[in-house]
């Protein structure tokens, strides 16, 4: 089992049930929604921790990066050439499905992404937290496993 992609798909239910369902408006940001998003962030690092403790390969902590890079690099396609796709694309070329996609799978990081609304850093950020979070957990777990095991010229 991938703990990663485990917590990755409670991310997408939290942001359904909480972020995507609040009543508020969306410039309206609370010390909550920073705590949400923070307790799912170390849950990223704890899934890490966990991949590598299981002896898992590091790929699997890098799982959801490759997703996101997929969500990004479509987001950015559809944005360059969001004329010729205007199936998938809203008008004026934007990549509005992949971008959304890219948000919602990402939703931990919903407060964040609000205050950068107006930079492209925006799409960039869950990225760079989905390789981020993840390889910092399985590099604590790969060390802390390294240490706790017995080399052979101990027996």
């Amino acid at each position: 089992m991938n703990y990663v992609t485990v917590i990755y798909l409670l991310n997408l239910l939290v942001y359904a049930i909480y972020f995507f369902g609040k009543g508020s408006s969306e410039e309206v940001i609370t010390i909550v929604d920073y705590s949400i998003s923070a307790t799912m962030s170390l849950f990223l690092i704890l899934a890490g921790y966990i991949n590598a403790k299981q002896k898992m390969t590091y790929r699997s902590a890098l799982w959801m990066f490759f997703v996101n890079v997929v969500f990004f690099a479509t987001s950015g396609l559809f944005d360059q050439f969001g004329n010729n796709f205007n199936l998938l694309s809203t008008s004026g070329g934007d990549s509005f499905l992949f971008t959304l996609a890219l948000v919602a799978y990402n939703g931990y990081l919903f407060p964040l992404i609000m205050k950068l609304e107006r930079t492209g850093f925006s799409l960039v950020l869950p990225v760079l937290l989905s390789f981020i979070l993840p390889s910092l957990g399985y590099l604590i777990g790969k060390v802390i496993t390294s240490k706790n095991s017995v080399s052979p010229e101990e027996n």
